[in-house]
């Protein structure tokens, strides 16, 4: 009796599992998607402050203003990540 209900409640697991599954590799891909579309963009938008500082100081200049400022965003997200490791 109770047989056929273990079975029934085995199946119905595994295809909430397989749902999970499916919803969770669609959000991957979704998340794959964003972070390709985003990583163009900022290489557009790097690419126009360069020629728009270039405009003014030069190349040499434009460079190191574009270089820095990565260098800086990189340094604040470095000091995120390590604010969130202590507190965890």
């Amino acid at each position: 009796m109770l047989l056929p209900l273990a079975r029934s409640a085995g199946l119905y697991g595994l295809a909430m599992a397989a749902v999970v599954a499916r919803r969770t590799a669609a959000r991957i891909c979704l998340y794959v998607l964003i972070l390709i579309l985003s990583v163009v963009g900022l290489g557009f938008l790097t690419a126009a402050a360069f020629l728009a500082i270039a405009q003014g100081l030069g190349p040499i200049y434009a460079a190191l203003i574009v270089g820095c400022a990565y260098m800086v965003a990189a340094l604040i997200a470095v000091l995120v990540a390590q604010s969130r490791r202590r507190r965890w």
